[in-house]
């Protein structure tokens, strides 16, 4: 059965979402650096981050990179298969081992890491949460600009930190970090 063209779509919450349930070989088919992500068989493609969103990416990239190594953490864009109707992009990712440098997709994460944005709140605090975390990810950090804190999430549980109480992970030991050095300039 033929796919209906890629423009049939509707428009909610500044994002374009598709509305045919897509697959990963689907996406596997888009051409490279097609910004977008399939999300429980829907494409969904937003606008680019803003300014702040970018920063705060940094921010928590880099002392994460210098704790775990520069081949275990990755920023994204990098496509993380979760299944036939899940492909993803968490804004940072840790791996339990690095990838070759021609991998075009990242094995299952031990870590990921969503900054949310006005645009993406609800998707990434619930709806790509649950995906992770279904698919066997350990751990998964909402970072949150607006409330300054940043929750870890595993299946047991979660945890949240304020500015200046020290961010703790089981997947990235002896890493703590107060998330105002992560949140503020």
């Amino acid at each position: 059965m033929p796919r209906p063209p890629l423009n049939s779509c509707v428009h909610t919450d500044m994002a374009m979402v598709l509305t045919v349930k897509f697959t990963s070989a689907d996406y596997e088919a888009l051409a490279e650096n097609f910004p977008i992500e399939l999300i429980e068989g829907r494409f969904i493609r937003d606008p680019s981050p803003a300014y702040g969103h970018q920063r705060i990416v940094g921010n928590v990239f880099s002392p994460v990179r210098r704790h775990v190594g520069r081949s275990r953490a990755v920023v994204s864009p990098i496509d993380v298969f979760l299944g036939e109707h899940n492909v993803l992009q968490p804004d940072i990712l840790v791996l339990d081992r690095p990838l070759g440098p021609k991998t075009k997709h990242a094995e299952l994460p031990a870590l990921v890491v969503e900054v949310l944005s006005p645009s993406t709140i609800r998707r990434d605090r619930q709806v790509k949460r649950r995906i992770y975390l279904e698919a066997g990810v350990r751990e998964v950090w909402i970072v949150d600009p607006e409330s300054e804190t940043v929750e870890i999430f595993t299946r047991s549980g979660q945890r949240s930190f304020g500015l200046d109480d020290p961010l703790e992970s089981a997947v990235v030991p002896e890493f703590r970090l107060p998330p105002r050095s992560l949140l503020r300039e």
